[in-house]
């Protein structure tokens, strides 16, 4: 099974459905994260349906008035319960219902804002507590980096924030792959 994440950067283009089925398609993905999707609530039932017909879909529209983060899978593949949910991230418990293994997965779409990401950052450690036998895989788009040398373009000047992921990665004895 494969999962996967975009930062799709607006869903109504129809152009990125067709893309993101083929991509599903062809990768035989299974559960995927879409964050930034820029769809509004009124419009997401009509989105996912024509996006993935007979999937199942988890929005953070209660926490988010622009639904940033939405969590799709097949439903004769997985079997998907949130656990937690914010507007930075959806967690879910993911179960292969071939195998019946589990997992545990964080969508993730941190805030541009340094100090609005700390509550996530506070959140993923917390959660992390004595969770070091579950696996655990956390994808999104994390609105910063853990190294200058990440960083292609832009401003070559180190905000002091960018550490607080390095700390947040490591007292989540979490691996950055």
């Amino acid at each position: 099974m494969i999962i996967g994440w975009w930062n799709v950067r607006g869903l109504n283009d129809p152009i990125k459905h067709s893309a993101l089925r083929r991509l599903i398609h062809q990768e035989r993905i299974a559960l995927f994260g879409l964050v930034e999707t820029r769809a509004r609530d009124k419009n997401k039932d009509n989105v996912s349906q024509l996006l993935l017909r007979n999937w199942s879909f988890l929005y953070n529209y209660d926490f988010s008035c622009r639904g940033r983060i939405w969590v799709c899978w097949n439903a004769d593949t997985v079997k998907v319960d949130v656990f937690g949910m914010s507007d930075q991230a959806i967690h879910v418990s993911v179960t292969l219902l071939a195998t019946n293994i589990c997992f545990n997965t964080s969508i993730i779409y941190e805030d541009n804002n340094a100090s609005l990401r700390e509550a996530l950052w506070s959140d993923i450690v917390s959660r992390s507590d004595g969770w070091e036998s579950t696996r655990w895989i956390l994808m999104g788009d994390f609105n910063a980096i853990r190294n200058q040398s990440d960083r292609l373009g832009g401003s070559t000047t180190w905000a002091g924030t960018m550490d607080r992921l390095d700390t947040c990665i490591r007292e989540a004895k979490v691996d950055d792959l």
